[in-house]
C-alpha cells in the first residue's frame, strides 16, 4: 500500500502534504518490515513523526481565508476534512477515468490539464483548504449534519443574494463550487454547496429534505433572492427540486443547469439557463435542447466545445455565460 501511495503522488504530481503521506507511510513501512534485522532505531517513528507532522500541519493550515467548508445547519466543521488535500486523489481519479470506460475519450480529453490549471487558481486564491469529500466516502452525510462548502460574496459583507449548487456523482467536489463562485461573484452572492452523498442523488428524501435545510440556514442569515444551479446529477436534482423544495423567505430567481437537466424544470415556471457540452455522453444535448424548447422564452441555451466536464475543462467560457446571464438576471 505504501508503494501504491508512492505512485499516486509520483503520477498525479502531488502536493507537499501528499508527498509528505507517501513518504511517511513508506517510511513508516519501510522500518515496520526489517525491525528484526536491522541494529539502528528509529526508522518506524521517524516515519509515524512525518505523518503526525503532516497532519498537524494541515490541521492548523487550511481554510485560514474565504472558502470554508462547514457542518450544517449547526455551522461547525469536521476535522476529517481538513486532513487531505482534494487535488491529490482528484487528479488521480481523473487520470484513471478514461481506462474506466465509464466516458468516451471526447469527453475527458482536456480534464486533466484543465483540472490541474483550476486547481492552481484555487490554491493561489485560497490556500490550503478543507473538503467535504472524505466525510462524504466516510458516509457521514445526512440531513441533519451534512458538510457545505461556504464561499463568501465579494464586496458584501451581508449579502441578499446567494447561488445554492448541488454537486453530481462522486461527492461535493470543492473545486467545482469554487469554479461556480466565480460566477455569482458577478451579482456579489455568497455561493453555498451542499452535500448529500457520493452519487448526487437530491431527487431523494434525504436530498429534499438537505436543500430545504440550506435553504432555511441562508435565510437565517438574511438571505433573500436564490439561485439553484447544479452540475450532472445535480443538474437532475435542482430541475427536479425547483417546484417542490421552497422557503417562505426566499424567492427563488433562476435555475443554473450545467450538464444535467429534466424536463420538470419547465413546471418551476422560473428562468433557466442551460449549459451543455457539445460532445456530452453521460446526457446528451438533444436532451437539454428538448428542456430548452419546452420552457421557451424561460430558456438560455449555451453549448460549449467539450464532453460532460465542460464546468473544468472550458471553464472560462462557462465562467463568461453564468456570469452574464446571472447579471442579466439582478439588471
Amino acid at each position: 500500500m505504501s508503494a501504491v501511495l508512492l505512485g499516486v503522488a509520483f503520477v498525479v504530481g502531488a502536493t507537499p502534504s501528499g508527498w509528505g503521506y507517501a513518504v511517511g507511510a513508506g517510511v513508516t513501512s519501510v522500518g515496520l518490515l526489517t525491525l528484526r534485522w536491522r541494529r539502528w532505531r528509529g526508522l518506524t517513528r521517524a516515519g509515524l513523526g512525518l505523518l503526525v507532522l503532516v497532519m498537524g500541519s494541515r490541521l492548523l493550515l487550511t481554510e485560514r481565508q474565504g472558502l470554508r467548508t462547514l457542518r450544517l445547519p449547526d455551522g461547525g466543521t469536521r476535522l476529517v476534512n481538513r486532513l487531505v488535500e482534494e487535488r491529490d486523489g482528484v487528479l488521480f481519479a481523473a487520470r484513471l477515468l478514461p481506462l474506466s470506460g465509464m466516458f468516451p475519450q471526447e469527453d475527458a480529453r482536456d480534464l486533466v490539464p484543465a483540472m490541474e490549471a483550476v486547481f492552481d487558481q484555487m490554491s493561489e486564491a485560497e490556500g490550503p483548504i478543507a473538503s467535504p469529500v472524505p466525510a462524504t466516502w466516510l458516509g457521514l452525510q445526512s440531513p441533519e449534519a451534512f458538510d457545505a462548502v461556504v464561499i463568501p460574496a465579494e464586496g458584501a459583507s451581508s449579502p441578499k443574494t446567494a447561488v445554492v449548487f448541488l454537486h453530481g456523482f462522486a461527492g461535493n467536489l470543492s473545486v467545482y463550487c469554487w469554479q461556480m463562485a466565480r460566477s455569482a461573484r458577478a451579482i456579489s452572492a455568497l455561493t453555498v454547496c451542499p452535500s448529500v452523498g457520493l452519487v448526487g442523488d437530491w431527487w431523494s428524501p434525504d436530498g429534499q429534505e438537505t436543500l430545504k435545510r440550506t435553504y432555511a440556514w441562508l435565510a437565517k442569515r438574511g438571505v433573500q433572492r436564490v439561485y439553484l444551479s447544479g452540475l450532472s446529477n445535480g443538474g437532475m436534482g435542482a430541475s427536479a427540486l425547483a417546484g417542490q423544495t421552497a422557503h417562505p423567505g426566499l424567492e427563488l430567481r433562476g435555475l443554473v443547469l450545467i450538464s444535467g437537466a429534466q424536463t420538470t424544470a419547465v413546471q418551476s415556471g422560473v428562468p433557466m439557463l442551460l449549459v451543455e457540452g457539445k460532445y456530452d455522453s453521460r446526457v446528451p444535448p438533444r436532451v437539454v435542447q428538448e428542456v430548452a424548447q419546452r420552457a421557451g422564452r424561460l430558456a438560455t441555451y449555451v453549448e460549449v466545445d467539450s464532453g460532460h466536464f465542460a464546468l473544468l475543462d472550458r471553464a472560462a467560457e462557462c465562467e463568461k455565460a453564468i456570469s452574464s446571464w446571472l447579471l442579466d438576471r439582478e439588471q
